[in-house]
Parts: structure tokens; C-alpha cells; sequence
């Protein structure tokens, strides 16, 4: 089974957390050509390798209360974007996923309410964001393309289709509660990811 094409570097990719995308070349292409034979190869390690819906691919977590630390600020900030694009009334996905974004004009301290969401995840100031920003570059979500400035990757999905369902929850009026309050950090943690 060594035979399998890129198989040391997908691994070593994937196992730290990273999601391939088109993105990734060579790696991308070996495993969507033969999705089946890397899975069973990597089965065999106790490993479960997941293909998205939206073509890429990632390791599933091991348990879902293994929440890495920077997964809770990464929610705040999507959660942000996210809300931002609603508010000014433009489609979320083509806003985030269409264009490229500078760190210096990001909405996250634009609003009050907007800082005190990063707050409860520690993140008080523009080095945070770029924090965030460099982990979610860590896990395959975006890529720097300048010091400044990022774009949104495929695999950012992970993330922006629960923001879109806390966004749906925070909306309803039912509900009574927002889906990120000032309850702290853990309000803000996703299920799984």
C-alpha cells in the first residue's frame, strides 16, 4: 500500500490537523483520484480520513470534547464576519468566500458588541486576529497572499456552515438568547469540528 502517491506528506498534513484542498497540490489530486484506497490505508492506522461534500478532505477528530484552544476564537471571529455580511445585507458566502480580505480593515472592532464576542475568547486587539488568522492558515482555512492581506479557503467551510446555523439560531425569536452571550468562552465553542 506504500505505492499511494504523496502518502508521507499527506499524512504528515493531515494528521497535524490540516485540510487539503484544490489548493494542495500534488497531495489534493493522489487522494481525490483514489479516495477509497487512501481511507482503508489510513483505517488500518485508526485514522478516519473524511471527504466534504465540498471536496477536501481532513482527519476526523478523535472526540468532539477535545476542543483545540484556538477553535473557540476562530467560531468568535467567523461568527463576526458572518454576522457582518448579514448586517449589511450582502449573500454571506460570496461575501466571504469571494474576495480577498486586508487584516487592518477586518469589521471585529468596529462594533462594541463585536469586541466584547472576542473578549470572551481572550483576543483583544489586532495581533490577536492575526492569531487567529495564522491558525486558521495552520489548519488549511485561508491563505496569506501579502503580510496584509487573505483569502478564505474551500475547507473554511467547516467552519462557516455552523456560524450560518448559530447566525440562524441567534435570529430566531424563540429562542430568547443569542447563539455567542456573554455566558464566556464556552458559548462560543462549535460541537465539532
Amino acid at each position: 500500500m506504500s505505492e499511494l502517491p504523496q502518502l508521507q506528506e499527506i499524512f504528515d498534513r493531515l494528521r497535524r490537523g490540516y485540510h487539503l484542498s484544490p489548493e494542495d497540490e500534488p497531495a489534493f489530486s493522489a487522494v481525490a483520484a483514489d479516495f477509497e484506497a487512501y481511507a482503508a490505508y489510513f483505517a488500518r492506522l485508526g485514522l478516519t480520513l473524511v471527504r466534504h461534500p465540498r471536496e477536501f478532505f481532513y482527519f476526523e477528530p478523535d472526540a468532539a470534547e477535545n476542543v483545540p484552544e484556538a477553535l473557540p476564537r476562530i467560531a468568535v471571529f467567523s461568527f463576526i464576519l458572518v454576522d457582518h455580511a448579514a448586517n449589511q445585507g450582502r449573500p454571506i458566502e460570496e461575501f466571504l468566500l469571494g474576495q480577498h480580505f486586508l487584516v487592518s480593515k477586518l469589521p471585529h472592532f468596529t462594533l462594541d458588541r463585536y469586541a466584547g464576542l472576542l473578549r470572551q475568547v481572550e483576543v483583544e486587539d489586532a495581533a490577536g486576529l492575526r492569531q487567529i488568522l495564522k491558525n486558521m492558515e495552520r489548519l488549511g482555512w485561508v491563505k496569506f497572499v501579502g503580510e496584509e492581506e487573505f483569502r478564505f479557503l474551500r475547507p473554511f467551510h467547516r467552519v462557516f456552515d455552523k456560524c450560518l446555523e448559530l447566525a440562524r439560531t441567534a435570529r430566531l425569536p424563540s429562542e430568547g438568547k443569542p447563539a455567542l452571550s456573554a455566558d464566556g468562552p464556552d458559548a462560543a465553542k462549535p460541537d465539532s469540528y
